[in-house]
């Protein structure tokens, strides 16, 4: 063999290495990092899509799949939470919540706030003399059971512009009693609202009691168009 047939073999060898040094390496470039900033403790993680675009000259964007649809919002039920509220944990909430400001007896001094007995249903800022402050003077309405659940729940969100610093009753339980104690001291308070009414089922729906299986004859019935299905009556047997 020639010293042009050695030059060959060597080439070939020496290309065959570096090929595999190659592949070798691929994957390192493509999902290594980039590198972080020059002072940076640590290299800011990247996504998939950055690290491609890091090494390539296109970009190829890779979203993360977004969850199926988010959870559906609880409604609070203010009627249905009244009817079993409890007015005597509602008088302890106001008294350590509200008997710094407010009295709520009969003919009871006003104090930060003004007397809050037979406050349930009547019209904002009724207390004739009571220094006010400009967004409750020019308030309308009266103060039924919903507009008392959203001011307990936040009087600044309420109302802006309210003198009154209190922050609020977040918890649902502790503002339902407080409301029910208001109408406990309201002489001839207004009923409470009505619970929010259940959808009733749709005409000829059938729905079982709890344990109790579907009858077969309450099936769905056919679509307009399509022939109902014919029931074969059982073959009868004559006596012998």
């Amino acid at each position: 063999m020639g010293e042009l047939g050695v030059n060959k073999i060597m080439g070939a060898l020496l290309a065959t290495a570096l090929l595999m040094m190659g592949l070798a390496s691929l994957p390192s470039l493509v999902f290594a990092g980039s590198g972080g900033h020059h002072g940076d403790d640590h290299a800011e993680e990247q996504t998939l899509s950055q690290k491609m675009c890091a090494q390539f000259h296109y970009c190829v964007e890779i979203a993360e799949a977004a969850s199926a649809g988010g959870a559906a919002e609880a409604v609070f039920d203010l009627g249905a939470a009244l009817l079993t509220a409890d007015v005597t944990r509602g008088e302890r909430t106001f008294a350590g919540q509200c008997s710094t400001c407010h009295t709520i007896t009969p003919g009871g001094a006003n104090g930060t706030g003004p007397n809050l007995h037979n406050i349930v249903g009547v019209e904002k800022a009724h207390i004739a003399g009571f220094n006010y402050s400009g967004a409750m003077t020019n308030a309308e309405g009266a103060w039924s059971y919903e507009n008392l659940d959203a001011w307990l729940k936040s009087p600044a969100g309420y109302m802006k512009g309210t003198s009154m610093s209190f922050a609020g009753i977040k918890k649902d339980a502790d503002r339902v009693n407080v409301i029910a104690y208001l109408a406990a001291n309201t002489e001839g308070a207004p009923p409470f609202p009505a619970p929010i009414a259940v959808a009733a089922p749709a005409e000829g729906e059938v729905v079982p009691v709890e344990g109790e299986a579907v009858p077969a004859d309450a099936a769905t019935p056919p679509a307009e168009g399509e022939a109902a299905p014919v029931e074969t009556p059982a073959e009868e047997v004559a006596p012998t």
